[in-house]
């Protein structure tokens, strides 16, 4: 059985493309067991310090005089701190109270991990043994994502300042000057004393210089706070911080600066989630030379643009204009689910859309010009793409592109025609994600909703755009828009005993799936939908059927395979409510965005006032705590961003 690390437990703190995991005690413990026969998982869970793609450190355990310390409290503070409280209640004082304290302080910058502890004591003197148990096992992600994990390595060299770990590329260094032992451990001996506390530091330099194909690209500086007190405040402090975190950019464009998808196994470029976290956060984008979104629009639409595709390659579901789903270093290799994806993979049938939209969007922000004009030869590619993938033949028949189907025609739709991708290529990618009402799984090629509607967003603001500066091309992307929003209403619109909807999706028939779900609220301020279907809409996202009062259920709770604890059928996605959120603000649903904006500064709370990737579909009524996902990533992306999407429904000015 396959059990993925549990990480709803764990501290985190990221500093693109370094992360640090510990345990829910603040320890940097080692590896996860999974449940074998008649085992228990460990409680543990997953600990490591990661570079790129791989676990370089996955143990630094502490003891003070042969004693581990008990925890207090672990802290999140800005700027990638985790700060860790704990008591040695083994050494006995005068009295029954605890005698020493240690405290440990992580800083996690890019490339770098900082560890320093002080020692403090209510004794008038004590003498003291620090030691840290050390080991490093070079981990790929895509095994610890497995729970498997290989064996500790030893080092290949060692000094009294330094142990030094090197596999291929990728290099270790632990240095502590005069504390490394014979044995390969870190040891300090001193005397603490009331008032007279012990310290020691020592560091742990990662590279893997090798295969990156991502790079450090922190921001100048942090912006300065300027939101509002209380848990909205808590929230964007918290999120921005998680965003200039994820900061990366490709070794090809060091100067193009994206969002990192997640951590910790997206921690690279992905085409959806960077430009939905940058669409987010474009109100911040102010084009100032400090804070995590300095230049990110443009940033993460030119870092996306450089890999465009230009071929058609079935392996890597790449075709000319098509913008990547997910670059890699590496083939990434999921036996368990049975994918083999290559390092540049355009498995996504919507992040060409998104990139149309954002740069639209930038567009109109009218805050970097000559950004948009250099990229306006990927828009027309990607426009063809566009025009191609939406095509119809003679009468209605579908167009001989990859993706056409009998059935769902003119619609944007996908197929995995390699046999080891992404069967779902939407942001429900997981492979029950795509249900009818009595839980049976639609078949493929399918088209989603939401998709149509980025589609239908892309077309018109391109044809904008492509009108302002004098480029050909505007009008044939009207005429398809047009015609796509006539389909999309004559195909898509279902009913049942609570009234019409738009379906999630249209199976490879052309029927469409006959169950409410979470999709409908990304149709909305695309431009798809009128007054009255966009009204319907808003009605649905707030109504007990789909709304937890912590945010959107992804399917309805009425369906026959929802579940709380499925990744994408009755799960709440922090980003897919903000969505909703965004949308129902630019239709003028203000009521409606605001409940819902509640709902996730609701749950925010319950997770130290951040949000994660995704969380159980466990009704407010029900819990009152948001009921964490065991395997949710945080920090993400999008998720993050959302904050700035509730700050604007709570009429925050940003």
């Amino acid at each position: 059985m396959t059990v993925q690390p549990g990480l709803h437990r764990q501290y985190c703190s990221v500093a693109a493309p370094t992360q640090l995991w510990l345990d829910p005690d603040g320890r940097l413990a080692g590896e996860f067991k999974p449940p074998g026969a008649g085992d228990p998982a460990d409680p543990s869970g997953f600990t490591g310090l990661l570079h790129g793609d791989t676990r370089m450190l996955s143990r630094a355990l502490v003891r003070v005089n042969g004693l581990e310390p008990e925890p207090a409290t672990v802290e999140a503070e800005p700027g990638g701190i985790l700060r860790v409280r704990g008591l040695v209640r083994g050494i006995p004082g005068p009295t029954e109270d605890p005698a020493v304290e240690l405290l440990q302080t992580w800083t996690v910058t890019p490339g770098l991990v900082r560890h320093a502890l002080q020692l403090r004591t209510s004794l008038d003197s004590l003498d003291v043994d620090i030691d840290i148990e050390l080991a490093a096992d070079f981990t790929d992600m895509a095994q610890i994502r497995l729970s498997r994990f290989r064996d500790a390595s030893a080092p290949i060299a060692a000094d009294d300042s330094a142990l030094r770990w090197r596999e291929g590329g990728k290099a270790l260094a632990v240095a502590a000057t005069g504390a490394v032992t014979p044995e390969g451990r870190l040891a300090w001996r001193g005397t603490v004393g009331r008032g007279r506390p012990f310290e020691a530091e020592w560091q742990a330099v990662v590279s893997d210089d090798d295969d990156a194909v991502v790079a450090a690209n922190p921001p100048a500086a942090r912006l300065p706070r300027t939101g509002p007190a209380g848990a909205l405040g808590l929230l964007l402090d918290n999120s921005l911080d998680e965003v200039a975190g994820l900061r990366l950019a490709t070794r090809q464009l060091p100067d193009a600066p994206f969002i990192a998808a997640g951590a910790p196994w997206y921690f690279t470029l992905f085409g959806r989630d960077s430009l939905w976290a940058a669409r987010l956060l474009l109100p911040l984008n102010t084009g100032l030379e400090t804070g995590p979104d300095t230049g990110l629009a443009a940033g993460t639409l030119r870092a996306l643009a450089a890999f465009q595709g230009t071929n058609t390659d079935l392996a890597a579901a790449e075709e000319p204009g098509k913008i990547l789903h997910e670059l890699r270093s590496k083939e990434l290799v999921l036996e368990s689910q049975g994918l083999r994806l290559p390092p540049v993979y355009f498995g996504a049938v919507d992040s060409t859309p998104l990139w149309l939209c954002l740069l639209g969007e930038l567009w109109r922000s009218g805050r970097d010009e000559a950004a948009v004009r250099s990229l306006l030869p990927n828009a027309a590619r990607a426009a063809q793409w566009l025009l191609a993938a939406g095509a119809t033949g003679p009468g209605g028949a579908p167009g001989a592109v990859p993706g056409g189907a009998a059935g769902n025609g003119g619609f944007l739709s996908y197929r995995d025609a390699s046999g080891h991708g992404l069967s779902n290529q939407g942001w429900k990618d997981s492979r029950d994600a795509m249900q009818f009402r009595d839980g049976r799984q639609a078949e493929g090629p399918i088209a989603l909703s939401e998709v149509q509607g980025y589609a239908y967003q892309a077309a018109m603001e391109t044809a904008e755009l492509f009108d302002a500066v004098g480029e050909p091309g505007g009008q044939a992307l009207r005429d398809f828009a047009a015609a796509l929003r006539l389909r999309f209403r004559e195909r898509f619109w279902v009913a049942d005993d609570g009234g019409p909807f738009p379906a999630m999706a249209l199976d490879g028939h052309g029927v469409p799936l006959d169950i409410p779900g979470s999709n409908m609220g990304h149709l909305l301020g695309t431009g798809i939908l009128d007054a009255a279907e966009a009204r319907i809409v808003a009605d649905r996202l707030v109504s007990p059927e789909l709304f937890s009062g912590y945010g959107v259920h992804t399917i309805s709770r009425r369906a026959a395979g929802f579940w709380p604890f499925s990744y994408h059928c009755g799960s709440v996605w922090s980003h897919d409510t903000a969505i909703a959120i965004r949308g129902l603000l630019a239709e003028g649903f203000i009521a409606e965005a605001r409940t819902l904006s509640d709902g996730l500064l609701a749950a925010a709370a319950s997770f130290g006032h951040r949000l994660p990737e995704v969380f159980a579909g466990v009704r407010a009524e029900d819990s009152g705590v948001a009921v964490p996902y065991p395997a949710s990533c945080h920090p993400q992306a999008w998720s993050s961003a959302s904050a700035v999407v509730i700050a604007q429904a709570m009429g925050v000015g940003l």
